[in-house]
């Protein structure tokens, strides 16, 4: 009987553990994509500068956003040293997504701004001056 009764026991406590750790284990990976999605999210809102690629997209024209949209943006080496391969992967997905959005706004936005003023300045000062 009392073999018996240790056996039920372990089978119970080894049936808990198999079910108790996976859950575990998902909750600390969930937590760990969190954690590197916000990060990313930050970094690339501190890494890329909205001015410097409106004013590539003023100066360069459509060409800034196309740089843009065929490239692809370096992740800062220095946030994943450390981190478990799931960050990783997560941040660096994260990263490269949100940066290349931002920067494909900015150009855009520049774009648009310079498309603007020389539609602007050819209808106020070189089209009168053809029309003499």
């Amino acid at each position: 009987m009392k073999i018996n009764t240790i056996f039920h026991i372990f089978v119970i406590f080894i049936a808990l553990f198999v079910l108790v750790i996976p859950q575990i284990s998902v909750a600390q990976e969930t937590s760990e994509i969190q954690g590197a999605t916000a990060d990313a999210r930050r970094d690339a809102e501190q890494n890329v500068s909205p001015f410097a690629w409106g004013s590539a997209g003023f100066v360069c024209g459509c060409f800034a956003p196309l740089y843009v949209y065929m490239t692809t943006p370096e992740v800062p080496v220095g946030a994943l040293l450390g981190k478990t391969p799931t960050y990783v992967n997560t941040y660096t997905q994260v990263y490269k997504e949100n940066a290349k959005r931002r920067r494909l706004q900015a150009a855009a936005i520049g774009c648009a701004i310079g498309s603007a003023v020389s539609t602007a300045y050819y209808y106020l000062f070189v089209l009168p001056q053809l029309e003499l």
